[in-house]
């Protein structure tokens, strides 16, 4: 049915939880882009659900844009819970197992094969899944023979931020910083507590060696960040919070358009032999 039948001319926004079956059937889709979360303290300045807001805002933003550029991509609900093992010294910090996130993500996977789709993003909003997401390409990777399956390919809210927009960054912080406190500022300005800004403490491990980039363990967090959060958070705002969210959102959706126009084969993504 198309949307002058169905009495509205507004196309499907790719938002899978705002979608009738005759919108997804409308849309028929070619890429989806499926968002992995967590719910985790972040602070006192901050909610659990930060990790949650912006895999969202991202997400949301990037198929709504690709759909405009006349791309047919779907945007599946965020898995809002994910790998936070070490941050079990704080109460609630939600978390599944390794084994399940990674199984989770191939299920939802083999179900989007099942309904013929070949082109899968996935976009992180948690430091502690990439991990297990990268070992999930690897999994799903064996799982079919190279001209079968979809192809799966992975991004994250970090990594999408364009360097000229991350450059703005004042005070880097893996977690709670500047960067994800500037985010919610534009985009859940009503869930941030200003009042207690502050720069939280960091501590650095007492075996120096354990300090190179080179050697890598999961810390425990409350040792890491005693109060959840790291680093200073006064620099924050809600202007650099919107660079750094809707230039990931451009970044994505150019990854979606780009994988709408672009036909999935055996040597896929590289050129079929001559």
């Amino acid at each position: 049915m198309t949307g002058s039948e169905s009495g509205t001319t507004d196309a499907p926004t790719g938002v899978l939880h705002e979608m009738t079956r005759d919108d997804v059937e409308s849309l028929d889709p070619e890429v989806v882009l499926f968002g992995i979360g967590s719910t985790e303290p972040h602070g006192p300045h901050l909610p659990y659900g930060t990790d949650v807001y912006q895999t969202d805002g991202v997400c949301e933003r990037a198929v709504r844009q690709a759909n405009e550029r006349g791309a047919a991509a779907l945007m599946y609900p965020t898995l809002p819970i994910g790998n936070n093992v070490n941050f079990r010294a704080y109460p609630f910090a939600c978390r599944i197992g390794v084994r399940t996130l990674m199984n989770v993500v191939l299920d939802v996977v083999e179900a989007l094969e099942d309904e013929g789709i070949r082109k899968v993003v996935l976009v992180n909003g948690h430091g502690g899944n990439t991990a297990t997401l990268t070992a999930t390409l690897r999994e799903h990777a064996g799982r079919n023979a190279v001209d079968e399956g979809a192809f799966v390919c992975l991004t994250s809210t970090v990594d999408a931020i364009p360097d000229e927009a991350a450059d703005r960054i004042e005070h880097p912080s893996v977690h709670a910083g500047e960067s994800e406190t500037s985010r919610m500022l534009y985009l859940r300005p009503d869930l941030v507590r200003e009042e207690e800004f502050d720069a939280f403490p960091r501590r650095e491990p007492t075996v120096e060696e354990l300090r190179s980039d080179d050697v890598t363990f999961v810390p425990p967090w409350h040792g890491f960040m005693p109060e959840s959060a790291g680093g200073e958070t006064r620099a924050s705002s809600a202007e650099k919070g919107e660079a750094f969210v809707e230039g990931a959102a451009d970044f994505v959706a150019d990854v979606l358009v780009a994988l709408d126009e672009a036909e999935v084969h055996e040597l896929f993504p590289y050129p079929r032999e001559e």
